[in-house]
């Protein structure tokens, strides 16, 4: 598949070709799997089953067959879990969470039919500072968040993630915005209030639940990350990095549309003088050396 189509400029017979991204190339990754982190600092990444030490100590949490075999895969079962990062190792976590305001939230998941539950929460009290919910029986996703005037706000996504079907999930937020990708297609893109990353110490994370008591996630999880990055899909779906442009690049592309014409402008009418030059130049020869046969 052609990822990329040309753009032809013309001026007086010169040619300039620019390759510019195809639009639709944005939507045509599939499930196919690229190698995890693709295109991201290590430095930005946080694998959550990692820090987690996942499997080692955590009842009702198994680990099965995942949807590839690059990374580890947990099946999320019983409704008696407690699967909390640790104070020390969250507090390592949230270092590189806080005060920022770009992130991106990925996980490969099969969550059972019906099922709603919370895949990621991160949260002091009642104030919920990230997280990010399934509902199954609303098939919705839903991102919890604060915004920087200390309010809770939730947008809600209609989709349903709980088929018993493998999906990748990534929700990217921004400064302003929200973008939402399954299975690595552009679902959901929206202007949200400003979030506020200002999470204080003693901050939980959990994973596959709300609390010991709330948002039991059951189904299958893999690839559990957070990425400090707006663009953080790209490690999921490489070829999303092929995206159309921005309206700040494209306005550059066009000032340096028109630069190029106007140097190709100006060279075409040397180029012209030129040869109106030379031709004027031999025409006054044959008229000086016709006027000397005369003579």
């Amino acid at each position: 598949i052609r990822s990329r189509v040309g753009l032809t400029v013309a001026v007086h017979g010169a040619e300039l070709t620019l390759s510019l991204p195809r639009p639709d190339s944005f939507y045509l990754s599939g499930l196919s799997h690229p190698a995890l982190g693709f295109g991201v600092d290590p430095a930005l990444r946080i694998n959550v089953f990692d820090e987690l030490k996942l499997g080692e100590s955590y009842a009702g949490v198994f680990q099965v067959q995942g949807f590839h075999n690059e990374s580890r895969a947990f099946l999320f079962q019983d409704s008696w879990r407690n699967v909390r990062v640790k104070e020390d190792v969250a507090e390592v976590m949230l270092q590189k969470l806080r005060d920022k305001t770009e992130f991106t939230v990925l996980a490969t998941l099969k969550q059972e039919r019906l099922n709603s539950g919370v895949l990621l929460s991160i949260h002091y009290a009642e104030h919920r500072y990230l997280e990010l919910e399934s509902s199954g029986q609303r098939n919705e996703i839903r991102l919890h968040y604060r915004t920087r005037d200390q309010r809770q706000h939730t947008e809600g996504f209609p989709y349903s993630l709980a088929d018993d079907r493998w999906h990748k999930l990534s929700v990217a937020v921004s400064v302003s915005h929200v973008v939402l990708h399954v299975d690595c297609n552009r679902i959901y893109e929206r202007v949200i209030e400003n979030p506020s990353m200002d999470i204080p110490s003693d901050t939980t994370i959990w994973l596959g639940q709300r609390n010991q008591a709330h948002g039991y996630f059951k189904g299958i999880m893999q690839d559990v990350q957070l990425v400090v990055m707006p663009q953080g899909y790209i490690s999921q779906c490489p070829d999303l990095n092929l995206t159309c442009p921005t309206c700040n690049d494209f306005h550059g592309l066009v000032q340096k549309i028109m630069e190029l014409q106007d140097v190709l402008a100006k060279t075409s009418s040397k180029v012209l003088w030129h040869k109106t030059m030379g031709a004027s130049i031999v025409y006054s020869g044959f008229l000086f050396l016709s006027s000397f046969h005369l003579h």
